[in-house]
């Protein structure tokens, strides 16, 4: 496997908070469970360092409940059935 690819999925309050957690849309085929779960924690984590996001009102009006998906790729070069070492 030469890379890795997720995409995440999650809408935002007026606030700048999460409505609900993150879901997980799609991950490349092939990937271990393993890795999947690290990769998923580490971008939960990122978003979670994040909240409450600072918007300005009028584009919090303009996103409020909206769909926001964030493709994530890594393409460093990993064994099959390695996970990537968290930071």
């Amino acid at each position: 496997m030469c890379f890795t690819e997720m995409s995440v999925r999650f809408s935002l309050k007026r606030d700048g908070r999460l409505i609900g957690p993150p879901r997980m849309t799609y991950v490349t085929g092939g990937v271990s469970a393993q890795t999947r779960d690290v990769y998923f924690s580490s971008i939960a984590a990122s978003l979670d360092g994040c909240v409450p996001f600072r918007l300005t009102k009028g584009f919090s009006n303009a996103i409020v409940g909206q769909p926001i998906m964030i493709r994530y790729v890594d393409n460093r070069p990993l064994k099959p059935d390695s996970p990537p070492q968290q930071p």
